[in-house]
């Protein structure tokens, strides 16, 4: 009987081959940093130590009224006491990979570009996550919750998150929704807001406003972002305007690569970005619960 050859007998002379390609893990899509208030940036340079002192204004109550027209009288002077906000830089995001010279100089060419690459992107991502889940400062602090944990959002939700802001008198534009994926796959399958998403786009180029930009929904720039945090099952999706959460990118990306004798001779690769963020005006942002 004969004896066939197979590939476990031919295995020492079938090559493999490396491709000078790659395939890419991507990250997560980075949104909410764009969305915030930077106003702050140019008062915190480099070597202007760690934090601002964000004087708060009280907006003018209505005007009293002359109780007899014609008649003089004292007038009322208002007492009026300011508080302050203050923002501190306290946080860094790094990323940093090292390995043997001799390495280095043997790996493929496209590696280290990839892992460079990939630096920029992890301190971005981390600066996201920050302002969707810090429980202090990012949109998952907002005092006011609507909707509720792993249920579809629906129309009566984002209305009423619209009509608290309204009734904070939040401005109209810099007013930004986001949400979740799947929590925009709720959302989508209601006509109304379908509508409006899309009707932009109907026999037009799309515009891009920006990382993770579905279209708008009544006063709401919506952006969908896989990075917010986690409720019980759900996720916390938030309505806010620009004003709510301040950010400070006090040292924007920075790239570092040296030599380590001591340790072994290894080629080392550090990005790093230092920031603060903190939430100044809780009543211009709902936390907005679903899936």
């Amino acid at each position: 009987m004969s004896a066939d050859m197979t590939a476990t007998t031919m295995a020492t002379y079938l090559p493999e081959q490396w491709s000078a390609l790659a395939t890419v893990t991507y990250r997560s899509n980075i949104v909410l940093a764009d969305l915030m208030d930077r106003r702050w940036e140019p008062e915190l340079g480099v070597g202007r130590g760690d934090t601002v002192n964000i004087p708060a204004f009280t907006q003018n109550s209505a005007a009293n009224a002359r109780a007899t027209f014609g008649t003089g009288a004292a007038l009322t002077f208002d007492a009026v006491t300011e508080a302050q906000t203050q923002l501190v830089v306290n946080k860094m995001a790094y990323k940093a990979f090292r390995m043997p010279a001799e390495m280095s100089v043997q790996a493929m060419s496209a590696y280290v570009p990839l892992l460079t690459d990939g630096i920029g992107l992890a301190c971005a991502l981390y600066v996201d996550n920050q302002l969707a889940a810090d429980n202090s400062n990012g949109i998952d602090a907002f005092t006011t919750a609507v909707g509720t944990d792993n249920i579809d959002v629906t129309d009566d939700n984002i209305l009423t998150v619209e009509t608290n802001l309204d009734g904070q008198n939040a401005p109209s534009e810099g007013r930004y929704l986001v949400i979740s994926p799947a929590t925009r796959a709720s959302i989508i399958k209601i006509d109304v807001i379908r509508n409006q998403l899309y009707s932009a786009t109907v026999g037009n180029l799309k515009g891009d406003a920006g990382p993770g930009y579905l279209g708008k929904v009544y006063k709401f720039n919506v952006h969908q972002s896989n990075n917010l945090e986690a409720g019980v099952a759900g996720k916390k999706n938030g309505g806010f305007h620009r004003e709510a959460i301040a950010l400070c990118v006090q040292k924007k990306l920075t790239m570092v690569k040296d030599l380590n004798v001591e340790d072994g001779l290894f080629d080392q690769y550090v990005g790093y970005v230092v920031f603060g963020h903190k939430l100044v005006k809780n009543v211009f942002g709902n936390e907005l619960d679903g899936k």
